[in-house]
């Protein structure tokens, strides 16, 4: 039996498409050794190439077998996971409900609705393979943008002098959760654009412009802004670390670069005129007749909370009544203040474990496209918890950030569930695609015609 006949035999077992083209590298390059070792020996390429083949044993056996390994698996663990951090949550927001008479039943309802059309979205996503990411980054990138935009002016609804809602029927929902996925996205643009020079870093830095002017331009929210551009320059950072792009020295390209973004924001702090101040200020929720007000509301809670059971002297009608965003940004204090310190601490071990099975899945990626979009998707969740749990410590003054998964609001929920369903979707095709995908770029060269003009003298 021959090589290829060999080869196409195994094959042929494999029932996932995309894994036999790299199953068939793998056994190639195998038999491609073991025939150069027997060549080494003094045996013929023929004779070397039969016994090469010989020791691969059965085809249609080492294709079974190759099968139940190079196949999409659901990670099932991390599935598991979020089907408990969303009944959490429903526990979470039913006491909210049961502790303020204005929220009732139907606000408990409506929590558990958008934790259910959450988790059906991660399947979905899950289910959908990511690496059509690779050839379709730049339409994925264009089409949200285009449909927060389209949400935006169409059916935008201003809250508190900020058009950061948008009002579907008789339900509001936030647009300031939907920026956050362009993270995963523009790592794949990143990717789209690796393996070129000068003008892939500028596309990929015009892009990463494009993403986060509309946060600050429409959406009028600093802290969203800051957050949302930090991640984006540590994800082309990690481009520019990896090699993605041809610079010979990448951490001198790096360290430059990174001291003009540095340089950059001290000019824009020396720059501010007294309303620029004031704006910036309330952007960035250091207001001292607010923010202070509700570090301090929510530093008394903690302070009369308890390791275990309902703090001393708590109300919760007050504590809904003066803790701007008691059920988004002060979810934790809230949960201290009725079920004690060890809630607080087992969430924040449930939100460990959650980040711990993300990053796994990210790291021990081969393929360099899902490392990069789970990447993100785990950047975003560790952004956001790190700065949440400070907010309600009181070490940052009320940003109005949300707590992944938990906060009140579709938003907030469903896209949460959308970013875990990402990164299941690079961890079920880990044993399936390789380590680079193809990317097909336009020629820009433009063909040379060749125009000969002959003379002839009459």
């Amino acid at each position: 039996m021959g090589k290829e006949e060999y080869i196409r035999i195994l094959t042929e077992q494999i029932r996932c498409v995309k894994a036999r083209g790299m199953v068939a590298d793998e056994v190639e390059k195998h038999i491609e050794d073991q025939i150069y070792s027997y060549r080494e020996q003094g045996m013929e390429e023929d004779k070397a190439m039969e016994a090469a083949v010989r020791d691969m044993g059965d085809p249609v056996e080492a294709g079974v077998s190759m099968d139940r390994v190079h196949r999409p698996q659901i990670p099932w663990g991390m599935m598991a996971l979020m089907a408990v951090i969303g009944i959490v949550s429903i526990l979470i927001h039913a006491a909210f409900g049961g502790s303020s008479p204005e929220l009732g039943p139907e606000y408990v309802i409506r929590q558990a609705v958008y934790t259910g059309i959450g988790f059906f979205a991660m399947v979905l996503v899950c289910m959908v393979d990511y690496s059509f990411l690779a050839e379709h980054s730049v339409g994925t990138a264009l089409g949200l943008l285009g449909v927060m935009l389209l949400s935006y002016f169409l059916l935008g609804r201003e809250i508190n002098g900020a058009v950061r809602w948008i009002s579907i029927g008789g339900l509001t929902m936030g647009l300031i959760p939907w920026i956050y996925l362009c993270v995963p996205v523009y790592g794949a643009i990143l990717y789209k654009y690796r393996g070129e020079h000068r003008w892939g870093i500028v596309k990929s830095l015009l892009w990463m412009a494009l993403m986060v002017l509309p946060v600050i331009c429409m959406m009028d929210s600093l802290s969203s802004f800051v957050m949302l551009f930090l991640m984006l320059l540590f994800l082309f950072s990690t481009a520019v670390l990896r090699g993605w792009f041809q610079i010979r020295r990448r951490k001198c390209f790096l360290a430059v670069f990174w001291m003009g973004i540095i340089l950059g924001g001290l000019v824009y702090l020396f720059a501010l005129t007294a309303d620029r101040i004031r704006k910036t200020r309330l952007l960035l929720g250091l207001d001292p007749q607010g923010a202070n007000y509700v570090r301090c509301r929510v530093m008394e809670i903690l302070r009369g909370s308890r390791w275990i059971g309902m703090g001393y002297g708590a109300d919760f009608s007050e504590f809904v009544t003066t803790v701007p965003g008691f059920n988004q940004s002060y979810v934790l204090a809230f949960v201290a203040s009725v079920f004690g310190y060890a809630a607080v601490i087992g969430l924040a071990v449930l939100f460990g474990w959650i980040l711990f099975l993300i990053f796994r899945i990210s790291l021990g990626q081969k393929n360099e496209l899902g490392m990069m979009i789970s990447c993100g998707c785990g950047m975003v969740f560790s952004t956001l918890l790190l700065l949440y749990f400070l907010e309600n410590i009181g070490v940052l003054p009320y940003i109005s950030i949300d707590i992944p998964f938990i906060s009140a609001g579709g938003s907030n929920v469903i896209v949460s569930y959308i970013l875990a369903g990402i990164v299941m979707s690079v961890g079920r095709y880990k044993h399936v695609l390789p380590k680079e995908l193809p990317v097909r770029k336009r020629d820009r060269k433009m063909p040379r015609v060749k125009i000969s003009v002959s003379l002839e003298k009459e």
